[in-house]
């Protein structure tokens, strides 16, 4: 099982678009990713990051998800990239397994 977290900010193409255009592209966003959904990819929450978190990161929104596999894991990205996501969000990623983040850090 993947954890893959999108944090991302507007970029100006995005808040060039009208209200109309913007509810119309997450509409076919959203169905473009349905067929990932039926295989088992997951969004655990969506949010807005709250403006008083202790070393806040610098973007405004964050998604995260659950992936079963490597390769859907590959075609979440692929999707974001075909869809035009990143021409209008900033955008960082992090993605990895559950692990025993202890151990990984005592054996740096």
């Amino acid at each position: 099982m993947k954890y893959f977290i999108e944090l991302f900010t507007p970029t100006q193409a995005w808040l060039d678009l009208s209200k109309e255009e913007r509810a119309a592209y997450l509409t076919h966003v959203n169905d473009s990713s349905k067929g990932l959904m039926d295989q088992g990819v997951v969004i655990v929450s969506m949010s807005e990051n709250d403006q008083d978190t202790l070393h806040r990161a610098g973007y405004n929104f964050f998604v995260i998800w659950t992936i079963p596999t490597d390769d859907l894991a590959d075609a979440v990205q692929k999707l974001m990239v075909s869809e035009g996501w990143f021409n209008y969000f900033d955008q960082l990623n992090l993605k990895g397994d559950s692990t025993d983040i202890f151990e990984k850090l005592i054996n740096i």
